[in-house]
């Protein structure tokens, strides 16, 4: 019998272990391609949700001061003075009262890695920007 035609059959599958470096540097380029397209995008939803967290703690701020005012006929200067009625600072986010007179007052929220480096709210417009 002859063996020669099963024995190049056999070494023809046992030389196909594993993948070509071809093989290899396609799936690498995809994964790049896809990191570079992935990476921005999750940037931006982090920068995003930086600006939510400062947006959100400035007008609820606002809503504090205003509780506040209704019950001691003043407004407030410091962030914890309205801890009492409602208003739980976020994390990171730093807050400051400024009373431009004794009946208005801007809340300015700031926290790094945002769109913006802070917004403001202004009791006279009743607008954040």
């Amino acid at each position: 019998m002859d063996n020669t035609g099963a024995a190049t059959k056999i070494n023809l599958i046992s030389n196909k272990h594993g993948f070509t470096l071809i093989e290899l540097l396609v799936v690498m380029a995809i994964l790049g391609i896809l990191a570079a397209i992935g990476i921005p995008q999750y940037i931006a939803y982090r920068r995003g949700g930086v600006d939510t967290q400062m947006k959100s703690d400035v007008k609820n701020a606002a809503m504090a001061m205003e509780s506040y005012y209704g019950v001691k006929y003043v407004y407030p200067t410091t962030p914890t003075e309205i801890e009492p009625f409602g208003f739980q600072q976020t994390q990171g986010v730093n807050l400051v009262i400024n009373l431009i007179t004794p009946t208005a007052y801007t809340v300015v929220g700031s926290k790094p890695a945002g769109t913006k480096p802070s917004f403001t709210y202004d009791s006279i417009t009743g607008q954040t920007y």
